[in-house]
């Protein structure tokens, strides 16, 4: 969402705090695609890709998933070997893109469930690893599950794959601007989820601070997840 708290459309303040964490993949939720109050006239996911390009210096590749005009876009500086991308239930998707990473495949995707009608939230996760489980290993999946940690709706996702944040605080490389990890006022509701057993080791995962002059530039904060790939 570009919308920061000062309530403005922004998106050229979310490419300068993309670009300042040098990420090699980027997911983004809540993208409007020729819909909403910041993009009803044009496609919010690639202005995102060319403004991020602008500022790296180096060509960014997209994968979106739109099911209503509001969806989930995956940036990568890495070309993709195939990219798609699925439609859950109830107005919601997964983007997928599937990486060469020191010469072993990585597979990313980008998803966003239900907050406010609760008893599709379990619906649309169980789909999300459902077709997830498709894909071959070194799987990452990131974003805003709106759940809270130890729910049932978490234990869906949590249970195959690790939660990356807890890894991380368990070796002692978790760090948080506001020292606690909430991404959404005081919850933790975005997530990087990775396989549990996979060619991929876990570094360091944190959330940075990313406001402007005091002003947040959307109305979550980002995750940042390092990994190795072997």
């Amino acid at each position: 969402k570009t919308k920061g708290g000062d309530g403005a459309c922004n998106p050229d303040r979310i490419a300068s705090g993309i670009a300042a964490q040098n990420p090699d993949v980027v997911s983004l939720n809540e993208v409007n695609f020729y819909s909403g109050d910041c993009a009803w006239n044009f496609d919010m996911g690639e202005r995102l890709r060319s403004l991020v390009q602008s500022r790296t210096g180096v060509t960014w590749y997209k994968q979106h998933v739109n099911p209503n005009g509001v969806g989930n876009v995956l940036l990568s500086r890495h070309r993709p070997v195939s990219s798609t991308s699925t439609n859950l239930s109830y107005g919601r998707g997964v983007a997928q893109m599937t990486l060469s990473i020191n010469g072993q495949y990585v597979n990313v995707f980008s998803t966003h469930v239900e907050y406010y009608t609760a008893w599709w939230r379990p619906i649309q996760i169980r789909e999300v690893v459902n077709w997830m489980s498709g894909f071959g290993p070194r799987r990452i999946v990131m974003g805003d599950f709106n759940t809270w940690p130890n729910t049932s709706d978490y234990w869906i996702v949590a249970s195959p794959y690790q939660d990356s944040w807890m890894t991380a605080q368990s070796l002692g490389t978790a760090t948080s601007y506001n020292g606690t990890g909430a991404t959404h006022g005081t919850s933790r509701l975005d997530y990087v989820f990775h396989e549990r057993t996979s060619g991929l080791t876990l570094r360091s995962v944190r959330v940075p601070d990313t406001r402007v002059s005091g002003v947040t530039s959307s109305d979550h904060d980002p995750v940042v997840a390092v990994y190795s790939v072997q």
